[in-house]
């Protein structure tokens, strides 16, 4: 099972150095707008990523998803923390695993050359290289080139690859490498088939359906029905024989098999859910998160779960049922990050505190804490 207990992240995006250990079952990351939760959920991902730009690609196409014309260079340089000095590079990222030590690391020099170079050492195939040539027929005067390696380890011996990238790259190199871990972003229930895992597990689809009619008592199955055109869609079947495809519900619908999709993607290793609180009304919460974390519990699933939403942390905490289980064991760690200034004033930091969801919860309901900060 893919797990970890610690990581150490140095000069990524904008987390100049930050460590945080002791990890349990289910790892809640709280904290304000901006303060590094979808980075460090990110970072966890480059943790299981391969040495080379197809793997980077994966990953960084997920910020890029709503604006598929940005430039993949400019979605690399970003990767790397903004205040380094100089032209050369570097961000690392590792973990304690239970396997054995994780890292992953890119390292490398930017530098300035001409737009006829740049076209040259492109990672563009031949054929993307002449669609450029037709849609931009004057190359640029100078262009910025990377050049460096691509360096991996998951409990292994360290693969290390050499790369080069240049900044007129628009597209994204490679073809998209299915992660040994799951990330759940905010927004993938709108974009995401919502039944690839569930109308075949009998089991499964029976759980799906049980937490559906907690949103509409109506609900009686799902499954694909085939449209006139010859597609499948994404069916609802409610109580009276109606077949209503998925479009004409709302988020939340999408968003509680969306999860649950993931879940069964993530069994026997991590599940990373961003802004788990989208979609979803508050009165919802608390029926629906239990059957979450029950289920990433028979799964053998480590989550770690971003929000904002006090609504939804205190949803989350009470799961643990605190007021009538021992202090052993708890499932629960609350992760809060925050980003501080430097004393020189001249940039900033990420730091974190890591506390037991016990504590939070007691002192939350006796000081009202602010987890978020």
């Amino acid at each position: 099972m893919s797990k970890i207990n610690s990581i150490e992240i140095s000069q990524f995006r904008g987390i100049k150095q930050l460590e945080i250990s002791d990890f349990s079952r289910i790892n809640l990351i709280a904290g304000d707008n901006n303060c590094g939760k979808t980075t460090f959920l990110e970072a966890i991902q480059f943790l299981f990523a391969e040495a080379n730009l197809s793997s980077v690609k994966s990953i960084v196409r997920q910020r890029t998803v709503l604006n598929p014309n940005d430039s993949f260079y400019v979605s690399f340089i970003n990767l790397f923390n903004s205040e380094q000095k100089g032209k050369w590079l570097t961000f690392e990222i590792s973990a304690a695993g239970n396997d054995g030590p994780i890292r992953f690391e890119i390292t490398g020099n930017e530098k300035t050359v001409s737009g006829e170079e740049a076209f040259r050492i492109s990672s563009m195939s031949s054929r993307q290289k002449n669609a450029y040539k037709k849609s931009s027929p004057l190359l640029p005067e100078t262009a910025k080139i990377f050049t460096g390696n691509v360096i991996s380890q998951n409990s292994k011996k360290p693969k290390d690859k050499e790369i080069t990238i240049s900044s007129i790259d628009n597209v994204l190199p490679g073809i998209t490498i299915k992660k040994v871990i799951q990330y759940a972003p905010s927004f993938g229930h709108l974009r995401y088939d919502l039944l690839q895992n569930i109308v075949e597990n009998p089991e499964y689809k029976k759980l799906a359906v049980s937490v559906l009619q907690q949103f509409d008592a109506s609900i009686v199955d799902i499954c694909y029905t085939k449209a006139d055109d010859g597609a499948f869609l994404e069916t609802i079947i409610t109580v009276d024989g109606t077949n209503m495809p998925f479009s004409v519900y709302g988020d939340g619908i999408k968003k509680i098999l969306y999860i649950l999709n993931k879940l069964f993607d993530s069994t026997d290793s991590i599940l990373l859910i961003d802004e788990i609180e989208t979609g979803l009304h508050k009165k919802y919460f608390e029926r629906l998160f239990p059957v979450v974390f029950e289920l990433a519990k028979k799964l053998n699933v480590q989550l770690f779960i971003a929000t904002h939403s006090l609504e939804a942390i205190d949803a989350i905490l009470s799961y643990a049922q605190y007021d009538n289980t021992s202090k052993n064991n708890d499932p629960i760690k609350v992760i809060t990050l925050k980003r501080v200034e430097s004393p020189d004033g001249k940039g900033s930091n990420v730091v974190a505190r890591n506390v037991t969801g016990r504590y939070v919860y007691e002192n939350r309901k006796a000081f009202e804490f602010e987890v978020r900060l």
